[in-house]
């Protein structure tokens, strides 16, 4: 009787379990519906702070488009999930609008009225097969007026980027005003076409074409520099070949207190003027020209140096001078992460990476009484190289080769505030003063779409490889106090290497290239002796044939060349074996530490814990019928 009691009570248990996940789930679908969670570290797939503020603060509501052909989609598994996580993303936003979003999801089925309003709206349809079935997924966004922005096409490979173009059109249709921006830069807005890449395309730079979305860009003359009274702020770029005037109308704003970006870099490879220069392994570049401000301002940027630094050096493809092709890192071109930006700054807390080339070092300067704050540093990693050896005569292997670490990080973009003073005297010879907001930026390089942009051919869609137009974007955004713009940023691609493997490339690199100079010194010097030997000789050392006749001597030291040649190379390719069975036994044991020795030490600790809690429940049992009495 007390087994069927047990038995009953064990089944009316397991059911009420049962129901009780049932009835879990089914709530959880009503009331979580959408939810997700984002474990990546940069929190590439979470709603930015700043999205929740800019949908309610939107002065009329905005309706968004969403269109999605569910029938011909079904049987493509990855594009139905995609669609769905779009639509449960939208409905997200939506949710923490208050209203001022709306969405509308819409089917355009073959040869509907719907389908006709897709095509108008500029949703662009994609042939699946030789059948003629066409796919739509696309979005509009309509504002209170009658301009409409579209997405013609949501590529699955550009989903970490949703939410930034989805928010610059809510913003580019739903707001009343644009915040005003002065702009001065002597470089073009106009790509041009660039003969050492066949593959590029002129037009407007990607940055300049999202900052006229977001702001009101008033552009400057900078032969009758007039800044207009009303701009919020004023951003200056690779200001090179200024006449007085133009320094005088920038001194005058930032004695004005009013905020003031600068990007001004040692050798800035992006200026089209550079290629006057000649070309090289690394390009040409064009310096900046402040005059006396960055003295007044308490700072100085070296413009005969560039930073080295090994812990940012981007892998590149490079060819040597000996015509080799070979992966390796370029100490002057800099991927900069999390642990060079400024964590307590909020125009850097939703930025991952920034993509820099020969940037300068900004060093404050003896005496100096403002305050001057990094945002952007190098790492410990850094040596400061003289321009001249990135240009015409520079090479990658080179610098990594003659390396040597300051052991110092230098700081890269800095804040300038406090108290500064006019370098341009009135006529009775007073200086103004004030009081300054000063971003200055050592690098202007990455604004080049190059350095961070790039167009999928296969969809025709941007891509982004670092957060260099984010970080524009939140400069100006705290610079005209547009909080509709805080903590938009676009989530790219990011670098995320293995440290330890990349130590090893990098160590690797340096004996590679440093044994590769050695030979190549014993080979110009086996070269010398020859020479030295033919003179010795007396003769030319050329038969009637015209064929070089060598004396023993010269035959000998060309052996002991040959040798020492093969014995070097046996010793390069030693080294790069070397390199890649380090990677594979390292790849190997984060394989097995992975996929077999973690799952095993769970299992193995939950099959402990289930034994003993069972032999515990067990003793207890056993305890309580011994404590029985028999009638």
């Amino acid at each position: 009787m007390a087994v069927q009691d047990k038995r009953r009570s064990t089944f009316i248990a397991a059911a009420g379990i049962l129901v009780a996940l049932v009835a879990l789930n089914t709530t959880a679908w009503f009331l979580l519906r959408g939810a997700r969670l984002d474990v990546t570290a940069e929190r590439l797939y979470s709603v930015s702070p700043g999205v929740r503020d800019l949908v309610r603060s939107l002065p009329e509501p905005v309706r968004v488009d969403f269109y999605w052909t569910r029938e011909q989609g079904a049987d493509l598994p990855q594009i139905r999930a995609y669609a769905q996580r779009v639509q449960e993303f939208l409905e997200e936003i939506v949710g923490m609008s208050d209203g001022m979003l709306e969405l509308r999801v819409v089917d355009p089925e073959p040869f509907s009225e719907t389908e006709d309003m897709a095509r108008a709206d500029g949703i662009s349809p994609r042939t699946l097969d030789a059948s003629g079935r066409v796919l739509m997924l696309g979005l509009t966004v309509r504002g209170p007026t009658a301009k409409v922005e579209t997405i013609p096409w949501l590529d699955l490979s550009q989903e970490p980027f949703l939410e930034y173009e989805l928010a610059r059109r809510i913003l580019s249709v739903g707001r009343d005003a644009r915040q005003k921006v002065a702009y001065l830069s002597t470089i073009p807005e106009d790509k041009p076409f660039d003969p050492r890449n066949p593959a590029s395309q002129g037009g407007k730079q990607v940055l300049l074409q999202q900052l006229d979305l977001l702001f009101d860009i008033v552009r400057i003359d900078r032969a009758k520099p007039e800044i207009p009274a009303d701009a919020k702020a004023l951003v200056v770029v690779q200001p090179r070949a200024l006449a007085e005037p133009a320094l005088r109308a920038i001194d005058a704003w930032a004695v004005s207190g009013k905020p003031l970006v600068v990007f001004a870099d040692p050798w800035c490879e992006a200026d089209p003027e550079s290629r006057n220069m000649g070309f090289g392994q690394t390009g040409a570049g064009t310096t900046f020209d402040l005059g006396p401000l960055l003295a007044q301002w308490g700072v100085d940027i070296a413009k005969d140096y560039a930073v080295a630094d090994l812990g940012f050096a981007t892998r590149i493809m490079y060819r040597t001078q000996g015509g080799q092709v070979m992966e390796m890192s370029h100490p002057a071109w800099l991927s900069v992460n999390k642990q060079g930006m400024a964590g307590d700054d909020p125009a850097m807390s939703a930025l991952a990476q920034l993509n820099m080339r020969s940037v300068g070092a900004i060093r404050r300067t003896e005496g100096a009484k403002q305050s001057v704050a990094a945002l952007v540093s190098s790492t410990k990693e850094v040596q400061m190289v003289q321009t001249m050896k990135l240009g015409f005569f520079g090479e990658v292997d080179r610098l990594v080769r003659d390396f040597k670490s300051e052991g110092k990080p230098v700081d890269i973009a800095v804040r300038i505030s406090g108290e500064i003073e006019s370098a341009y005297p009135a006529a009775d010879g007073a200086r103004a003063k004030g009081n300054a907001s000063i971003v200055l930026v050592a690098d202007a390089d990455f604004l080049d779409d190059e350095n961070w942009t790039g167009l999928d051919q296969t969809t025709g869609t941007l891509r982004t490889t670092g957060d260099n137009g984010a970080f524009v974007t939140a400069l100006l955004e705290q610079a005209t106090g547009d909080r509709l713009l805080s903590g938009l940023k676009s989530r790219g691609t990011y670098q995320r290497p293995f440290e330890r493997v990349e130590a090893m490339r990098k160590d690797a690199e340096s004996r590679y290239l440093a044994r590769e100079q050695e030979l190549k010194d014993q080979i110009e010097k086996s070269q010398m002796r020859i020479n030295q030997l033919q003179r010795e000789r007396g003769g030319s050392g050329v038969d009637a044939s015209g064929v070089l006749v060598l004396t023993p001597e010269q035959t000998a030291e060309l052996e002991k060349l040959e040798k020492a040649s093969v014995d070097a190379r046996k010793e390069l390719r030693e080294v790069q074996r070397s390199l890649r069975a380090d990677i594979e036994r390292t790849g190997t044991r984060l394989m097995v530490l992975n996929v077999i020795a973690w799952p095993l030490a769970v299992a193995m600790f939950s099959t402990v814990w289930i034994t003993l809690r069972f032999r515990r429940q067990r003793g207890g049992a056993g305890a309580s019928k011994g404590g029985e009495r028999k009638p």
